[in-house]
């Protein structure tokens, strides 16, 4: 297999694409080069396409269920990458992970519960929240060294003076790119233990980790102290977003049944053939495809940052892990709106940092997963916004 195959340019416009058919009803312009929302602009691996192409032979897709044989490839593959062993009564399938989030809410939290969340974090955190009914308790990150960084103590403080119910927990964190080392982790754990709370983990970019780092599973590292929830799932790693097979892992009995009982309101059934194909096509087949794809986006990565630096005041944040680019511009002290506005008249459709709260504010999302030669264009856009918006300043 060639890298150069991530240098192939697959068609998606005039495919009910949100990424490239809704880019222009979201930003006001026709032909906008979309680097916002979180997909890929690379082909499926071969292996799930040919797993895919096999479903449709069945020719009939009435319901199904999720062989054992599914469970089984997922603990393989946990066990390969993290060395984690998982009993197979700790899986459960869902549709997508944000309503996998949704579901662990309703089955730790009710109606008015707090629950302590990071800013920034990924929008559908707070969106799941307010459409539940549930109080987000926020605890802003810190930035040291160009990296965020957990403040323990605000966490704390937060969840004796609001009364916390439950910890929703990005890792690796999006849109920062952070993984959390195991001894930060270990501290939010030992909160959870300490004043009897569960976590639900929100691991979905867990498997696109940049070379020479390791994410780290939460509930591995808490060995049944305290309850967690983690779900994960395969369609960020190998593109499959809209097909969106993912799985909810929780070693509490009890707590299984019931998010099992809560599924049954929310979907039925479980899960599709073409998910039971493609997830098992992925992990069974795709890790050769998943580690170039990996080495192409930090290319991608590095390109960004090495061009980005002819504006002095944008730092490109440190990034473990996604192929999210976390970019500050709040040295320049430009508003968002003209910042947003300058990508858009330049050509680029860019995710603003607001929308992932209020710490968001100075900071834009750049979406790197697509061909060098989008990256390419995509930077260049941005550095023409900025250089006008500058020069703009200058002469005022």
């Amino acid at each position: 297999m060639s890298k150069c195959i991530f240098d192939q340019i697959v068609e998606r416009k005039n495919t009910n694409c949100v990424k490239w058919d809704g880019a222009e009803s979201l930003y006001g312009k026709p032909q906008l080069l979309p680097m916002w929302i979180a997909d890929m602009d690379f082909s499926a691996p071969d292996c799930i396409l040919g797993a895919l192409k096999e479903c449709l032979n069945q020719k009939i897709f009435g319901y199904t269920y999720a062989p054992e044989s599914l469970k089984q490839v997922v603990q393989s593959w946990l066990s390969k990458h993290y060395d984690w062993k998982v009993p197979s009564e700790a899986i459960v399938f869902n549709h997508n992970v944000v309503s996998s989030i949704s579901l662990a809410l309703r089955v730790l939290t009710k109606k008015g519960d707090k629950v302590l969340i990071h800013n920034p974090v990924y929008n559908p955190f707070f969106e799941q929240l307010k459409q539940l009914e549930r109080v987000p308790v926020v605890s802003e990150l810190d930035i040291h060294d160009n990296r965020y960084f957990m403040n323990v103590k605000d966490m704390e403080r937060k969840i004796n003076e609001e009364n916390v119910s439950c910890i929703l927990i990005c890792s690796p964190h999006n849109p920062g790119g952070r993984i959390w080392d195991p001894e930060e982790l270990q501290v939010v754990i030992d909160l959870a233990v300490k004043y009897e709370l569960p976590i639900i983990a929100d691991e979905i970019h867990s498997d696109l980790v940049l070379p020479g780092m390791k994410h780290q599973p939460m509930a591995q590292l808490a060995a049944g102290k305290c309850t967690i929830i983690t779900l994960m799932a395969p369609t960020k790693t190998f593109n499959l977003a809209a097909i969106g097979p993912s799985y909810i892992l929780t070693f509490e009995r009890e707590l299984t049944e019931k998010i099992k009982r809560e599924q049954k309101l929310m979907v039925y059934p479980e899960i599709n053939p073409f998910q039971i194909a493609a997830m098992t096509a992925a992990y069974e087949k795709g890790e050769q495809w998943m580690n170039e794809l990996l080495d192409y986006v930090k290319g991608n990565s590095d390109y960004v940052r090495k061009h980005l630096t002819q504006i002095n005041g944008l730092r490109c944040m440190d990034s473990d892990a996604t192929y999210l680019m976390w970019i500050s511009y709040a040295e320049l002290g430009l508003s968002e709106q003209e910042v947003n506005e300058a990508f858009v008249a330049n050509g680029v459709a860019l995710q603003m940092g607001s929308m992932y709260g209020e710490a968001g504010n100075g900071f834009f999302r750049m979406n790197i997963a697509t061909p060098r030669v989008n990256v390419e264009k995509g930077t260049s856009m941005v550095l023409r916004a900025f250089q006008q918006l500058m020069a703009a300043r200058a002469n005022v």
